[in-house]
């Protein structure tokens, strides 16, 4: 008996946690998706397998339908503020990057724990520098020196679509893109979070072919949406209590300390891995 008991502890527990990230993406959702959507994915595909019915395989096609409810939320909350020029220059490399995570995705199931860590490493090194360099840009009053369009937004976009294709984890460069430009809080998540919405809706015939909702419904995953309402609620009552200055410094401390647990993470597990 006492067995069974610790056995449903785990399966409850192991809910509970995959019901605390979701909630994650609501607040992500309403402008922190530079630093704390980073660690939805991790803590799900962490938790999933607790739960006794899915494996940690199983996360991304848990969370895409969630996060295009959460992008759904938040852009109709900001649609007046999107600057669409600048999404023209970032989702034709967008488009590119996530054929080819996709095709990662079919050519390396095998071996998909190593692609993913080796683009969180990739993701967390450049999330560190960038942050770095803009810090170091306001403590020596410096410009930003930006590299020139159409250039910028077709590598980013490239980088941001397999990135958001392989770990829905391309926050930290497009917040990283959009900073710089100085739109002001809501011309930044109307902007990031228009692209991810356009994205993740996207993904969702390139994961059925890439065979992410075999076992994981999206029908089952939509019964979650609630608690993606949730969050972002909580999220937005939090954007509005920031000033612009404030917020910029959020996204970046945030993105800054979620790349170092990146950078940790995928070294853990490509040492583990080998």
């Amino acid at each position: 008996m006492s067995a069974v008991a610790a056995q449903f502890g785990s399966v409850q527990l192991g809910w509970l946690v995959v019901c605390l990230a979701i909630t994650f993406i609501g607040i992500a959702k309403s402008g922190f998706g530079g630093g704390l959507g980073l660690i939805v994915v991790p803590i799900t595909a962490l938790a999933l397998p607790y739960t006794g019915k899915y494996t940690t395989d199983d996360a991304l096609g848990l969370l895409l339908p969630l996060l295009l409810v959460g992008d759904v939320i938040s852009v109709s909350q900001n649609w007046r503020e999107v600057r669409w020029p600048i999404l023209r220059r970032l989702l034709p490399g967008a488009f590119v990057g996530m054929c080819f995570g996709a095709y990662l995705i079919y050519l390396l199931k095998s071996h998909a724990a190593i692609a993913a860590a080796l683009i969180d490493l990739e993701i967390g090194c450049e999330s560190v520098l960038m942050v770095s360099m803009a810090w170091y840009r306001q403590l020596h009053g410096r410009q930003h020196w930006l590299m020139p369009e159409p250039a910028r937004g077709l590598i980013t976009g490239s980088f941001a679509g397999t990135s958001t294709t392989l770990a829905h984890a391309a926050g930290p460069i497009i917040a990283m893109y959009l900073v710089p430009l100085e739109l002001g809080r809501l011309g930044m998540i109307g902007t990031g979070q228009t692209f991810f919405m356009i994205a993740n809706a996207t993904k969702l015939p390139l994961y059925w072919q890439a065979g992410l909702f075999q076992r994981m419904s999206p029908l089952f995953a939509l019964t979650f949406c609630p608690l993606v309402i949730v969050g972002a609620l909580c999220g937005r009552w939090l954007s509005r209590k920031m000033s612009d200055k404030v917020f910029v410094q959020v996204i970046y401390a945030t993105t800054f300390g979620l790349g170092i647990f990146l950078i940790v993470k995928s070294v853990v597990e490509l040492l583990h891995g080998s």
